[in-house]
């Protein structure tokens, strides 16, 4: 049972290269039970002698996939036992989460496994956090990010060493995770969600990434890691400049971010951008980058703009010029997003959100029920124009599966869904009937009535700033 040799070397270089340990250090181990988080745990657990290490096993149920997921669980906890580790597996509803939100349910995963993960930190006082990102992971993210139009800061990819984060097989390919399980005989989870290419990664990674190697050849992959490379050392660069210059423009007060459009506007186009995403950050600090898009637009509309106006940015961040200033504030409370109508099936984006809304017909074998919080299928003589808003006073609709029409007001009731969070809630309507309650019930009189060859998929997904 000898395990392969090119992992470890690869992963001790990496450790090396960005000295993420000298030894003696507390490590929580992020084990998801996948190929990737089982081969750094064995990895390092076949340090700790030699390098004095205390490894903490952290497990987090995201209770998407009911028995699947509980199931890994229960697979990590023996492994740690099997290796003689402690561990807390911990499960959290984040369905119920996305669905009282306007975030992706992968947004909403990806920040409650960090600030579990980073708790659990706390707890045991480690000194290092290692989750098991690979070379695979970094190419996909570079490829997701060209897509989505993230700009330098996004191209530079996952850092090696964030802060006390470190990613010990950033270097190592997914096959020789594959090869290093193999020869241990350890046997990993497999995640069936990873197959679901309603998401972007695995898009990326199902179909993006092998149609390049199909015709550039095995190479491309390693050629893409050196380009991340490369633009990592050119966004660290840029990023000092960009953080001297936020420093000496903006003025941080009341929540809000002011700096004088003159001097901005004598700044270099990469450090104007830097700074405009350097605002966002600040507002919105654990969120990801903000997308190139939202730049352009807040450099064209107000920045180049008169006073007065405005731009609606994700999660609520507004954009103004006020008259030799622009400003950066998350919009006031009570404050109305506009009603968004999409005239034919398409996609078109939610204002201050972050999220896309979409409709498109297809055939009644993509029709599957329960798969996403924020996807459903409806029948396909829905009418257009279809208006998406929040809830007003006075809403009413048929709930799928109760008896006749009730107020939206006394819905949310039923269902215990917080006051402060109903306000984000999005309705779907169509000739002024509630056809969608997104994330939470289907109007019963919009439902597929199973004799239908083609459905109408109605879903609300990130606006391509999110990963």
């Amino acid at each position: 049972m000898k395990a392969d040799r090119g992992l470890v070397v690869k992963a001790l270089e990496t450790m090396k290269r960005y000295r993420m340990l000298a030894g003696g250090e507390r490590v929580v181990v992020s084990v998801s039970g996948g190929p990737d988080s089982v081969a750094l745990l064995f990895f390092l657990s076949g340090l700790t002698a030699d390098m004095g290490l205390e490894l903490f096993v952290f497990h987090l149920d995201h209770m998407f996939r009911g028995e699947e997921s509980a199931a890994d669980a229960a697979f990590v906890e023996g492994l740690s036992r099997q290796l003689g580790l402690p561990s807390r597996a911990i499960a959290v509803d984040v369905p119920s989460i996305v669905r009282g939100s306007d975030r992706s349910p992968q947004d909403v995963a990806r920040k409650v496994r960090l600030e579990r993960l980073l708790s659990y930190a706390d707890e045991v006082a480690a000194d290092r956090v290692a989750p098991g990102h690979t070379a695979d992971d970094q190419v996909e993210t570079f490829l997701m990010r060209i897509i989505q139009g993230a700009g330098l800061s996004g191209l530079g990819g996952i850092p090696p060493v964030s802060g006390r984060i470190i990613r010990p097989l950033i270097d190592v390919w997914r096959v020789e995770v594959e090869d290093y399980c193999d020869n241990l005989d350890v046997e990993p989870r497999h995640d069936s969600s990873n197959l679901d290419d309603t998401y972007l990664r695995n898009r990326v990674r199902n179909r993006l990434v092998p149609f390049l190697e199909g015709e550039f050849g095995p190479g491309i992959k390693e050629v893409i890691l050196r380009e991340v490379e490369s633009l990592a050392l050119d966004k660290r660069l840029v990023g000092e400049q960009v953080a001297d210059a936020f420093k000496r423009l903006a003025v941080l007060k009341d929540g809000e971010v002011r700096f004088d459009a003159e001097e901005f506007g004598q700044l270099p186009g990469a450090l104007q951008r830097g700074v405009l995403r350097e605002s966002w950050a600040e507002l919105m600090p654990g969120e990801s980058p903000i997308a190139w898009r939202h730049v352009m637009g807040v450099l064209g509309k107000v920045v180049g703009g008169q006073t007065g106006a405005r731009l609606d940015l994700p999660r609520s961040v507004v954009a103004e010029r006020e008259y030799g200033d622009i400003v950066f504030r998350i919009g006031k409370e009570g404050e109305a997003l506009p009603v968004v109508t999409l005239d034919k099936p398409g996609s078109l984006p939610l204002p201050g959100s972050g999220m896309v809304f979409s409709a498109q017909e297809v055939g009644i074998e993509e029709v599957e029920f329960g798969g996403s919080p924020t996807v459903e299928f409806v029948r396909p003589d829905l009418r257009f124009p279809l208006e998406v808003r929040h809830p007003a006073a006075g809403d009413r609709f048929e709930p799928l599966g109760a008896p006749g029409a009730k107020k939206l007001s006394d819905f949310f009731t039923d269902i215990k869904l917080p006051r402060r969070e109903r306000k984000n809630c999005w309705l779907v309507l169509s000739a002024g009937l509630v056809v969608w309650v997104v994330g939470h019930r289907l109007d019963d009189r919009f439902r597929l009535e199973g004799e239908e060859k083609r459905a109408m998929r109605l879903s609300v997904g990130p606006d391509g700033e999110y990963d």
